[in-house]
């Protein structure tokens, strides 16, 4: 330690030391009487504090439970749990939630039955919380701790017997990036027929750490590929405001989307409140299946048909209020419920990106959101988060502008990350790291 901090510290703890020393002589000042009203007063608050804090429960995700059903099984009730869940559904997107994840719910100590406080830690930075305010309402907040960004910039080169999950985990790229690379690079790449051994690729990622050591969250700025059946590729990220919008994606330089899909998705923004398959149904309180993923939405937000085809029913039901069914060219039909408004009719003819209606809150549903599925041409429902959407095939205008600048900011990144020194990952790899921090 300097001498400098150890001289400070010494002050510091003789300041200390000269200030209780102050407290407990003005202490002895006071009258008998005085001093034991001083020492009830401190009793008094310390109870206060126990009898006021929440009873902390951890309600633990069993396999196949979503937050409905977590919630359920530290005692609450259908209506808190269904308020708590929609509360947050609002602000945070959980996804499908994993077996072993923890979620504290603090109850009122004075009314064990009645919840006060719910807390979930996305990561050691971001925790977010639900708290009951002077009307009992809840009300959320966020704390986000301090964290650190790297850019970190991964050359390599695709290795003989190894598969390109391999080859990117080979070289160093966090396991939660993993999957997200690969993905970029295979909408540009066919690694089934078209990639060979030797074949180089660079990916720039922007990484976020918590005290510089905990990988917290990471995005891929850049992708590229050059191999000897691959004519050199490259893609860069594009993002808008609004983390949700349906056009963030990957891009070439003038703005053509990474893969062609005559998918497009059926709202601009993609916030999943819940996933497909085995869950509690947030109303009937029962274990059912949900054939589709429920995006949140305001009521009138515009529904798009997600591909061209024919409208095969344009209805209404007590479950699925107002809804459409749209079949396409390959027998598969997408369908749209709960909607408030619909805006198509039986036998009509729809082009894919169309408006067909709005987002609402009709039929059995527990708040404004589309509910969006995909029966396949056997009749049977498919997980719509496995077949790949774009918002655009190019984007245009404004948006290809802004594409533009931020290709300029990430050029300098690449730019600023090539300079650093480079950093052998293995002696048996023909791959090297930079970074640099921000």
């Amino acid at each position: 330690m300097r001498i400098e901090s150890y001289f400070l510290l010494v002050l510091l703890f003789a300041f200390l030391l000269f200030s209780c020393k102050q407290e407990e002589i003005a202490e002895k000042q006071l009258s008998p009487e005085a001093q034991l009203a001083k020492i009830q007063h401190r009793i008094d608050s310390l109870q206060n504090f126990i009898s006021s804090r929440p009873i902390l429960k951890a309600a633990t995700v069993e396999p196949n439970f979503g937050l409905f059903q977590t919630l359920q099984s530290v005692g609450l009730d259908i209506k808190q749990s269904l308020k708590i869940a929609n509360t947050l559904a609002d602000t945070v997107e959980l996804g499908v939630l994993r077996a072993g994840q923890v979620f504290w719910v603090g109850f009122d100590p004075k009314d064990t039955s009645r919840a006060v406080l719910f807390r979930y830690a996305e990561n050691f930075a971001n925790l977010h919380f639900l708290m009951r305010d002077s009307t009992d309402e809840w009300v959320y907040k966020i704390v986000e701790k301090p964290v650190s960004i790297r850019y970190a910039m991964y050359d390599g080169v695709l290795q003989e017997g190894g598969s390109l999950y391999n080859s990117l985990k080979d070289i160093g790229i966090p396991q939660n990036m993993v999957g997200v690379v690969a993905g970029v690079l295979e909408c540009k790449v066919s690694f089934r027929t078209d990639a060979r051994v030797g074949d180089k690729f660079k990916i720039l990622l922007k990484e976020t750490r918590f005290q510089d050591t905990i990988w917290i969250s990471g995005s891929v700025l850049y992708a590229s590929y050059n191999g000897s059946r691959v004519k050199h590729s490259e893609a860069f990220l594009y993002q808008e405001a609004d983390p949700k919008s349906s056009y963030n994606a990957h891009y070439t330089e003038d703005g053509e989307a990474l893969i062609h899909s005559g998918l497009r998705y059926p709202l601009d923004r993609l916030h999943i409140t819940s996933g497909y398959g085995s869950r509690i149904h947030p109303i009937t309180g029962s274990r059912a299946f949900h054939s589709g993923v429920d995006y949140r939405g305001a009521v009138g937000t515009p529904v798009y048909a997600v591909a061209e085809g024919v409208v095969v029913q344009s209805s209404f039901s007590n479950d699925n209020g107002n809804f459409i069914a749209i079949k396409h060219s390959d027998n598969s039909q997408s369908w749209y419920l709960h909607l408030s408004q619909r805006g198509v009719g039986n036998g009509q003819r729809v082009k894919g990106r169309q408006v067909i209606g709005k987002v609402g809150n009709t039929g059995r549903s527990s708040g404004p959101h589309l509910h969006f599925a995909i029966k396949q041409p056997n009749g049977s429902w498919m997980n719509p988060l496995l077949k790949k959407m774009i918002a655009t095939p190019k984007l245009e205008g404004a948006k290809l502008s802004a594409l533009k600048e931020q290709v300029k900011i990430i050029k300098d990144i690449l730019d600023k990350t090539e300079a650093a020194e480079p950093r052998s990952i293995s002696d048996s790899l023909q791959a090297t790291v930079k970074w640099v921090d921000y």
